[in-house]
């Protein structure tokens, strides 16, 4: 079904890009709040939960857009996304949080970036008005990354909990009794570091390249507006998380972990992060992907960290707070360059 007010573009003022991206990196940095306080076990059911969440909000634009042409090619940018979540799992068992987030959120950062930038795999070119300051832009948003790896944080559960704070990924929350390892963990040192950083390195790339096909069908079709699309764009993300759940139950041999208690937080933070991702899709038709998608990957970790420092006073000391306020400052800097550069 097609409405003639789906195949025009939504004109939206520049500035308004900016207002979405604050509204998203709020959502990306709190969406997870809702499960912090529960067990997760391998997360494979948490993905499976936050991925019908994420589907139910795509539902509800794919109303308010009067049901838009449903394309296909968007559904391989979920399964993109998709794919380098279910990664997040062994990368963290493997080199923990803070590498792992380094390896992918910068290899996110560059792929996504320079696909629009330089029109890579058929899409036009983004190129922003001042090229020097995107570039330097695009550099400080890639230092700033570097700064929370060296950030320590205290938990108070028993179970060890580790949390991802990323962007356009999900952070996926695992916690495990130390007497029931995985198989990864039981490998030697060198093995767990050569398979978790390239895992990481495979989830960046797929992060950064999910968009891509929602832009390309926005690109060869009449409508402009990146929420007609999205519809398509998370159903592909149900049906891949889907897919890979079966897959965990076969090897499982029908014995999946499986947290009941999981099932309202996993789906008000699936909604969360859908919320999100259709702010980030606001801010690119009002910006574009060169614009938004860096200032998207620098506004996230910066929430996140302020609620482990003000509601879980997980993050203490001046130590810490100096090396966070320094990242904060590099990244704040970093997305205001980005955005003068448009």
């Amino acid at each position: 079904m097609n409405d003639n007010s789906t195949s025009n573009s939504t004109t939206l003022p520049t500035y308004s890009g900016f207002l979405f991206l604050v509204g998203s990196s709020f959502f990306y940095g709190s969406n997870y709040l809702p499960v912090k306080q529960y067990e997760t076990g391998d997360g494979m059911f948490f993905q499976l939960i936050l991925c019908i969440a994420i589907w139910t909000v795509g539902f509800i634009v794919n109303c308010i857009r009067k049901f838009p042409t449903f394309y296909p090619l968007p559904l391989f940018g979920g399964f993109l996304w998709a794919t380098g979540n279910v990664n997040t799992v062994v990368i963290i068992q493997t080199i923990g949080i803070g590498l792992g987030m380094l390896f992918w959120g910068s290899l996110g950062l560059i792929t996504g970036w320079a696909t629009a930038r330089f029109g890579l795999f058929g899409l036009d070119a983004n190129e922003p008005s001042n090229q020097v300051l995107n570039y330097i832009g695009i550099f400080l948003a890639l230092i700033s990354a570097v700064f929370y790896l060296f950030v320590k944080s205290e938990t108070k559960k028993e179970n060890t909990i580790e949390v991802e704070e990323s962007t356009n990924s999900t952070q996926v929350l695992i916690g495990r009794d130390q007497s029931d390892k995985s198989f990864f963990e039981k490998l030697s040192p060198i093995k767990k570091r050569i398979i978790g950083i390239g895992l990481a390195c495979i989830s960046g790339i797929l992060y950064g390249q999910c968009n891509t096909p929602v832009l390309l069908t926005t690109q060869s079709h009449e409508s402009k507006n990146y929420l007609d699309y999205m519809f398509s764009y998370y159903t592909g993300i149900l049906l891949t998380s889907l897919g890979y759940f079966i897959i965990y139950c076969i090897y499982k041999k029908n014995q999946p972990s499986i947290y009941p208690e999981i099932i309202l937080p996993g789906l008000v933070s699936g909604w969360m992060w859908g919320a999100a991702n259709v702010c980030y899709f606001l801010a690119t038709n009002a910006l574009s992907q060169a614009i938004s998608f860096p200032i998207s990957n620098c506004g996230p970790p910066i929430v996140a960290s302020l609620w482990g420092i003000l509601l879980y006073k997980e993050i203490k000391g001046k130590k810490n707070f100096l090396i966070l306020g320094v990242g904060f400052s590099v990244a704040i800097i970093a997305s205001v360059l980005i955005g003068l550069s448009s």
